[in-house]
């Protein structure tokens, strides 16, 4: 698991019933916001180095953590500085992690196409006209998995580091077994 590493962790909290976001715009100017491309307010953190996402119906998105707990200190960092304005949030906020993507590189080149007529058929996509990559799904983790050529494997819609690092073991696993690694 120590090869492996984490892109993106996106996580999010409900943290009001409804937000006036024009109203936050004014009060907090550090704080981006242009109707005309997005409904709702971004704020680029740099440490930890996050974007959050303020939506009207009252849910903070963020992305960019490398950790859960940067993910859960820029949503609480936002939080706070929307109470400062005496803006209306709720008491109690619970953050969760809505996807992890991790990487990593096998240092090795990949066949795909003797890959994907090894591996079962229901799980694999490879359109290589359409993408460069090899799509793997492993449903009942809801971890997707692309395989590259260049030996590098990108897992995401996991919600938990394990789950994702296991899901690439088992790629690992399967591309041993039919003798790709």
């Amino acid at each position: 698991m120590s090869d492996v590493k984490v892109e993106n962790i996106v996580a999010y909290a409900q943290i009001a019933d409804g937000l006036d976001i024009e109203q936050i715009a004014e009060k907090i100017p550090e704080f981006n916001y242009n109707p005309n491309e997005f409904a709702g307010l971004t704020i680029k953190l740099e440490n930890p180095k996050t974007a959050v996402l303020i939506l009207p119906g009252g849910k903070a998105i963020c992305t960019g953590a490398k950790r859960i707990e940067d993910a859960e200190t820029s949503i609480k960092r936002i939080v706070s500085q929307i109470k400062k304005k005496k803006i209306d949030v709720k008491k109690k906020i619970e953050i969760e992690v809505q996807s992890i993507v991790v990487s990593i590189d096998l240092k090795k080149e990949l066949h795909l196409s003797s890959i994907s007529s090894g591996l079962v058929l229901d799980h694999v996509e490879y359109e290589p006209k359409q993408f460069p990559g090899l799509i793997y799904r492993i449903n009942d983790i809801g971890a997707t998995l692309i395989v590259f050529s260049s030996g590098k494997i990108v897992c995401t819609g996991t919600k938990t580091i394990e789950d994702a690092a296991n899901a690439i073991e088992m790629m690992k696993e399967k591309l041993s077994s039919i003798g790709a690694l």
